[in-house]
């Protein structure tokens, strides 16, 4: 099976940093999308005869592995299939997505993109039937879609088997997501936001000592020294989110939306012991989606931490509203400060709590009470007001990157 990618090269895409070293993604630091932005395929004569016998129906299929610890996730599917004229050049301008905000708490992800002669009609129509976007759903981690990838990748892979592996070609790369920024990211292989182009240099120009700054990409081309590269190359566009905001289908949101609906009970009641048991409730159902959240594995750690901090604020400000601001006996202050400052820590390495709640976390120190007896130096209103300035930092900053939280809003 000839192999393409002799030359890998990075190249800046809009909106990510210039340099490698800023444009590194590190891991836990947030979500990686990925696009198989472009793919030309430029043949010799004599190159086509042999790796493709001359057939002229081509399938392009992609293969993305999210590798981390002992279990992998693997994504695949068939991008295009399309018929080509043996001595003309085929520019496949694709740009579709292979993952759409997975989280940057993989050790690696690889890539594999395979162009493959199709040996008959029936596979071909196969080939045509999985070439529809039902079943191009790009990697995402939420359990639904894990689910639905798995299938199609079964599919897809059995149908490549299917169709006989001799009359193909492929490329490949690997990025690992690294805790430490490198000098040289791309030497290092390390994953790094911006285009990843892959180039067969054993045809046409062979890409010796490259000026990075001399290629540019237009449109879906790719150029060098302002001139049309001729050569077979594949393009990723890999981007980089710090933040995801809220998943309004989710279970946990739900839970959290549950919390703020049982508040509306208060309106119907003056009794001290019913509004106790109502505001209880309320919280039992935002300590439920907390645990459905931290089963969530689409997020990263310091996010996690600030919507569940977000949605206690939204339930707390919403009691607060509707109870002219009932503070409850100092022993019930005492217990709903152990029980904010537990749930917000636990499940979680420290790192992660400085950077989700920078505020909570230095007003407590790294001291988490585990009782209502030990809360004497950390009253409610005080953690009440640090939660308060995480949030609305949190809610700050998704905003800047048009995104948002709209529970209780």
């Amino acid at each position: 099976m000839p192999v393409l990618g002799t030359k890998q090269f990075w190249l800046p895409s809009e909106g990510t940093a210039k340099d490698q070293k800023e444009s590194q993604i590190l891991k836990n630091s947030g979500y990686i999308s990925i696009q198989l932005y472009s793919v030309n395929y430029q043949p010799k004569a004599t190159f086509w005869q042999r790796t493709f016998g001359g057939k002229d129906v081509i399938t392009l299929s992609s293969n993305l592995t999210y590798q981390s610890g002992v279990s992998n996730i693997e994504a695949a599917s068939v991008q295009d299939v399309r018929r080509i004229r043996p001595r003309s050049s085929t520019n496949l301008a694709l740009q579709r997505n292979l993952a759409v905000k997975i989280p940057a708490t993989a050790d690696a992800i690889s890539l594999e993109v395979i162009m493959t002669a199709v040996q008959n009609d029936q596979l071909h129509a196969k080939f045509e039937m999985l070439n529809q976007p039902e079943y191009q759903s790009a990697l995402q981690l939420a359990p639904l879609i894990v689910g639905q990838v798995i299938t199609i990748t079964s599919l897809v892979k059995q149908l490549l088997t299917d169709n006989g592996t001799q009359e193909q070609l492929e490329a490949s790369y690997a990025g690992i997501i690294g805790l430490q920024a490198e000098s040289n990211p791309i030497a290092q292989g390390r994953l790094t936001s911006g285009y990843i182009l892959l180039i067969n240099a054993n045809e046409t120009a062979p890409f010796d000592d490259v000026d990075i700054s001399r290629f540019k990409v237009k449109g879906s081309a790719l150029y060098y020294e302002e001139k049309e590269v001729e050569n077979t190359y594949i393009i990723f566009n890999i981007s980089f989110d710090s933040l995801k905001g809220e998943n309004q289908s989710a279970g946990w949101f739900k839970k959290y939306n549950e919390g703020l609906s049982k508040l509306d009970g208060i309106n119907t009641t003056s009794d001290t012991d019913e509004i106790n048991r109502i505001y209880n409730d309320a919280k039992k159902s935002w300590m439920e989606g907390n645990v459905l959240l931290d089963a969530d594995d689409s997020y990263v750690n310091s996010e996690r931490i600030q919507m569940k901090a977000a949605a206690f604020k939204a339930i707390n400000d919403y009691y607060q509203s509707i109870t002219n601001g009932r503070q409850g006996t100092k022993k019930e202050q005492a217990a709903l400060t152990v029980d904010v400052i537990n749930e917000l820590s636990s499940n979680a390495p420290a790192e992660s709590i400085q950077q989700a709640l920078p505020a909570t976390s230095s007003l407590l120190e790294h001291a988490a009470p585990d009782s209502a007896e030990d809360v004497t130096a950390v009253n409610l209103e005080n953690v009440l007001n640090s939660i308060t300035a995480d949030v609305n930092s949190y809610i700050s900053d998704l905003e800047v990157n048009n995104k948002h939280f709209t529970l209780g809003m």
